[in-house]
């Protein structure tokens, strides 16, 4: 019961110095004790895109990421993910996974590469209880409503000139609490019969063409696994392993279109992504 306190204030303790370094970003007023108008876009240009995404393995998970310029070429970063996969039908213990995560983005070779380092946050019951409904990893979707069940930290880095695209992302989603819940059935390997602890890494790296301002095709890889499963010994395993090509449309007014199939070389069956982007 104690240890259960103890990461809950660490988790809501947490949320407040977020936003206690939120203000400390932005002051209402500058050293010289002049209001800087922070709706000012000619001073703080900002960028918000939202994405409509599915996949073979997450389903669908809309997203919304942005930035909000600090300087010529340092912003801060943020995005949201709606794990819509994840049940989310009732007032409580269905737990939606909700993703969160701040961080700064810094531009470089006038623009052409920007480099985006993150912390996020998970809420919902899912990596400290192996709960939610996660695709081959065994559930239980009645586990207690959670916030700030896990961690974030990850890094994205994105080139892109007239000829060639690229992205790389890696993120770490580490559980923040051990809230785990009692099945019907014990777990073998689980003398106490929780549910255990969920541990996993993310990554991809993308790189093509663009064959005009309009189309690109090129490569894609993307692998998730589990770094720490303790439901039973041995659990941790490799959740997919995708590799195939891509061909993206671009289009006036900030949208784009990305179809990207090939390969699961984790299960030896096909996956397939459809993402459209718009950007204001």
């Amino acid at each position: 019961m104690q240890k259960r306190v103890r990461q809950n204030v660490r988790g809501w303790v947490f949320g407040v110095v977020l936003g206690v370094g939120l203000l400390a970003l932005f002051p209402s007023k500058s050293r010289a004790g002049v209001t800087d108008d922070l709706m000012d876009q000619t001073k703080h240009p900002v960028a918000v895109t939202m994405a409509l995404q599915a996949d073979s393995f997450f389903g669908f998970n809309p997203a919304l990421y942005g930035t909000y310029g600090l300087t010529k070429d340092v912003a801060l970063a943020f995005s949201t993910t709606y794990w819509t996969n994840i049940g989310g039908v009732g007032a409580h213990d269905q737990n939606p996974w909700l993703e969160f995560d701040l961080g700064l983005n810094a531009t470089f070779l006038d623009k052409r590469l920007s480099i985006t380092p993150m912390i996020g946050t998970v809420h919902g019951m899912l990596l400290s209880s192996r709960a939610g409904s996660f695709s081959k990893g065994g559930s239980n979707v009645n586990a207690r409503t959670t916030a700030f069940d896990g961690w974030v930290p990850s890094l994205t880095a994105n080139y892109l000139d007239n000829r060639f695209e690229g992205e790389f992302y890696m993120g770490y989603y580490k559980s923040g609490r051990t809230d785990g819940t009692v099945p019907e059935t014990p777990n073998p390997g689980r003398a106490d019969g929780r549910t255990g602890t969920w541990d996993f890494l993310h990554y991809w790296v993308n790189a093509g063409y663009r064959v005009n301002s309009m189309f690109s095709f090129g490569l894609h890889y993307e692998h998730l696994l589990s770094t720490r499963d303790n439901s039973a010994a041995y659990a941790q395993q490799d959740y997919y392993r995708w590799l195939g090509p891509y061909v993206e449309m671009k289009l006036a007014g900030g949208m784009a279109f990305r179809f990207t199939a090939g390969h699961d070389y984790g299960d030896n069956e096909d996956f397939y992504k459809l993402k459209f982007t718009k950007t204001f």
